[in-house]
């Protein structure tokens, strides 16, 4: 059974707690209107959540298409992932544990970025995180991430429980915050 995702979002400079410079990104919407909705999917101890509790994101491939309800019964966790165009590579940065889908518009828009308010995947604060040193994927084994998948270029990759705690024993060897190790701990337990 899937205990997790493993997608793409476009890079930020700004560790997804504002807009980033985008003449970089490689996402095709973000090229054409100049807005990446990614912008905020960290922003969770900057900004006010929403009247539910929740902290909301977007995933671009979640926006045309969210992960299919039988497939992520148990699911735990979404890994981002993001193609850093200047050095060329592409680094885990994040996670949502424990997380809701579907498209909507925030409530509460974010002062002076009214623009960014299209959402499409929710957490509890305490239930996201962004890596203060983002892994290099390609210094990972590919096997024990993906199984015998390919990396998704465009959508996302279900991952299996083994790949979720390989995946978690990995970051934790990258992170020493109190806040991943709680995290770990209720997304394995």
């Amino acid at each position: 059974m899937n205990k997790g995702i493993l997608v793409r979002i476009d890079w930020n400079n700004h560790r997804w707690i504002r807009p980033s410079d985008l003449t970089d990104v490689n996402f095709g919407y973000a090229k054409e209107t100049g807005l990446s909705h990614t912008a905020f999917n960290f922003a969770h101890k900057t900004y006010e959540t929403e009247p539910d509790g929740l902290w909301y994101g977007l995933v671009p491939s979640f926006h045309s298409k969210t992960p299919d309800e039988k497939k992520i019964r148990q699911l735990k966790v979404v890994f981002m992932i993001s193609l850093n165009n200047q050095m060329e590579k592409t680094f885990v940065v994040g996670l949502y544990a424990f997380p809701k889908f579907g498209k909507k518009i925030r409530e509460k828009p974010i002062k002076n970025f009214e623009e960014y308010n299209e959402v499409n995947i929710a957490a509890l604060p305490t239930n996201i995180y962004c890596l203060n040193n983002p892994i290099d994927i390609d210094l990972l084994n590919f096997k024990r991430l993906l199984g015998d998948q390919e990396l998704s270029t465009m959508g996302w990759n279900y991952l299996s429980d083994g790949n979720v705690g390989y995946l978690l024993d990995e970051i934790d060897k990258v992170e020493s915050s109190s806040t991943f190790k709680k995290i770990k701990f209720a997304i394995l337990k």
